[in-house]
């Protein structure tokens, strides 16, 4: 069995009424130490373990969301990165984002690949662009930059004309290259 942080498995635990699978595993990526894309699906496994309530508190099994995809498939699937790892996020975008944190370089991988796909409305991308949240997770755990850190670098690309935000008072506002 890998080892775990407690905090994070504390964190899974207070967050078991609301969590979904895809949810659990950007958190174990993002915030376990990692040598590559995504996280083991051993490390993952050995978190779920840990909880209390392990994978018998999500509708779905990790084998059930499982997907090879390499392009977005809608919220609630896992994507299998092969050797062994498991991702919130299809192996493309780690494929093309993984050296970046240009947050446009995000915007236009995330708004082509996944332009009209399902899910929740942090997870959206419309017409008018790709959520807040979906951008703020996706350079936390791809990129491994801080929210703190790409809010303020939104604030400036929005400043600089960069980027659009719709609405730009919504708090999770949808955003797309200017």
């Amino acid at each position: 069995m890998a080892s775990t942080d407690q905090e994070l498995v504390d964190e899974l635990d207070s967050r078991v009424e609301t969590l979904t699978l895809d949810d659990a595993v950007r958190l174990v990526e993002t915030n376990h130490p990692n040598g590559g894309p995504g996280v083991e699906r051993e490390v993952f496994e050995s978190y779920l373990d840990a909880t209390e309530y392990g994978e018998d508190a999500f509708t779905s099994s990790l084998e059930e969301s499982l997907t090879d995809a390499d392009s977005w498939q809608g919220g609630g699937r896992v994507y299998d990165l092969g050797g062994g790892r498991v991702s919130a996020y299809p192996r493309r975008w780690h494929d093309e984002l993984g050296d970046t944190t240009d947050l446009r370089e995000y915007l236009r991988v995330i708004g082509d690949d996944a332009q009209g796909s399902t899910g929740s409305e942090r997870a959206a991308v419309t017409e008018d662009g790709v959520a807040e949240g979906m951008l703020l997770d996706a350079a936390a755990a791809i990129g491994g930059v801080d929210h703190e850190d790409t809010r303020d670098r939104l604030k400036t690309l929005r400043d600089e004309g960069e980027i659009e935000a719709n609405p730009s008072q919504h708090p999770n506002p949808w955003l797309r290259l200017a």
